[in-house]
Parts: structure tokens; C-alpha cells; sequence
């Protein structure tokens, strides 16, 4: 087999910490095998009349973590809330995108928000915990990098919101390596919505498990560093 690259070791790290972690209880724990890494998009995609135009850069390639699947769910009874927990499920991005598109529309959706949806391809979800939260990658010709997009379908409960999705300040590498510091814990993708205020108290639920993690982490997992998370958090506040 061959070394996994940084962004798939961070992942392995981060998959091992939440599984030994005393303090953490784990429903769910699965590991996939490493693909071949690409330097441009497979071949695949350029007899595919939809992805003529979408730009595969190096970046996004190389430090696309090439796994069939990573997914872990857990929870912590040790701190904090009572329900205090995590899930995420990682595929190889380049099957990811080749799946449908979510089905997140309704009767009331707006034509442009057809539109978002129908170009969003799953990146990450929580299956198991089935908490209705999901990350998806924009898929668009010619736009680079890749837009992240983070869907919650509580959110349009929250007091000013009629949406239930808001676009991240990530681009896919970097949504995958916070989701290596943070274990996938519920609604970490918060920290980089610039148009969420977390201190509204609708979000009070968030900010308790966000401030927890933010709490309990660099004592459980020393190699990570959450300076710039919790400098997030408080900016949010």
C-alpha cells in the first residue's frame, strides 16, 4: 500500500485519536482503502459533457484525501452537554461528485436556490446520528476554487433566517483538514460561516457544544492546535 498523503494521514490521526480517546464513546468507526492519488481530474471526466468547463486544479487533486470511506460517530458523556458529540463520512472526492445532486428542494424553493442545489455534490454528512446536516462542494464551470456550502436544515428556525444552508469561508483541502482538528463535532462548520452570529440565542445549543470542544480538545488531543478555532468562536460571539 502505498504512504497516505498529508491531508488522508491527518484524517488516519484524527480517525485513531477519537477511537482510543477514553473520554469518548464511539456508535460508529469505519476505515476505507487509499485510491491513487491524481495530479488532474481521471480521465473519466473529460467524455462527460456536464464537467466540460469544471476546472479540477492541482490543489484540489493532490490534497484530496483519496479514501473509499472514513466515517466515525461518536459521543462524549465525560463533559459538557449531555449529548455532546460528532459524526462525519468522508468518500474520495471523485466519487463523490459523480453522485446526485441532494434533494433539498421544496415547493417554496426559489429558482436560484434549484439552481445551488442541483450543483451541489455531498462531501461530508451524518448519516447515523441523522441530524440533517450536510457539506457539500459547488460543482461550476470555470470557478476555482470550489465552493463550500454547509446545509442544516434546523437553521431556518433560527430568528432572521429563512435558509437552511450558508456558504463557507473553506475550500475543500481545507474543510478536510478543520475536520481533522475539530473530530467532526456538531456544527463545527459554524466557525466558518461569517454570516452566522453564534452568541443569537437560537444558537445557544451550538455555541454550548462549540465552546466544549473548544474547552476539552487541546487537553485530549495536544497535537492539534485550536488557537485559531477558538479566535473563531469569539469573533462569532
Amino acid at each position: 500500500m502505498r504512504e497516505p498523503t498529508d491531508a488522508e494521514r491527518k484524517l488516519f490521526q484524527a480517525q485513531q485519536e477519537i477511537i482510543t480517546c477514553g473520554a469518548i464513546s464511539v456508535n460508529r468507526a469505519d476505515t476505507g482503502d487509499l485510491g491513487e492519488v491524481f495530479d488532474s481530474a481521471p480521465e473519466l471526466f473529460s467524455y462527460l459533457p456536464d464537467w466540460e468547463g469544471v476546472n479540477f486544479s492541482r490543489d484540489l487533486c493532490v490534497n484530496s484525501p483519496r479514501i473509499s470511506e472514513i466515517a466515525n460517530c461518536w459521543y462524549s458523556e465525560s463533559f459538557g452537554p449531555a449529548d455532546f458529540g460528532g459524526e462525519f463520512r468522508v468518500t474520495d472526492l471523485f466519487t463523490a461528485v459523480l453522485k446526485h445532486a441532494p434533494e433539498l428542494a421544496w415547493p417554496g424553493s426559489t429558482d436560484e436556490e434549484r439552481e445551488l442545489f442541483s450543483q451541489l455534490r455531498v462531501i461530508d454528512d451524518t448519516p447515523l446520528a441523522a441530524t440533517g446536516q450536510l457539506a457539500a462542494v459547488r460543482v461550476q464551470a470555470i470557478v476555482d476554487p470550489w465552493e463550500v456550502w454547509y446545509y442544516d436544515m434546523e437553521l431556518n428556525k433560527v430568528a432572521g433566517w429563512d435558509r437552511q444552508y450558508v456558504q463557507l469561508d473553506l475550500t475543500y483541502p481545507a474543510y478536510m483538514e478543520q475536520l481533522a482538528i475539530t473530530k467532526g463535532t456538531f456544527g463545527w462548520q459554524y466557525l466558518f460561516a461569517d454570516d452566522v452570529a453564534l452568541g443569537h440565542p437560537d444558537f445557544e445549543h451550538v455555541k454550548s457544544h462549540l465552546t466544549t470542544m473548544l474547552q476539552e480538545f487541546p487537553r485530549l488531543f495536544p497535537a492539534w492546535d485550536y488557537a485559531d478555532l477558538s479566535r473563531r468562536l469569539e469573533a462569532r460571539l
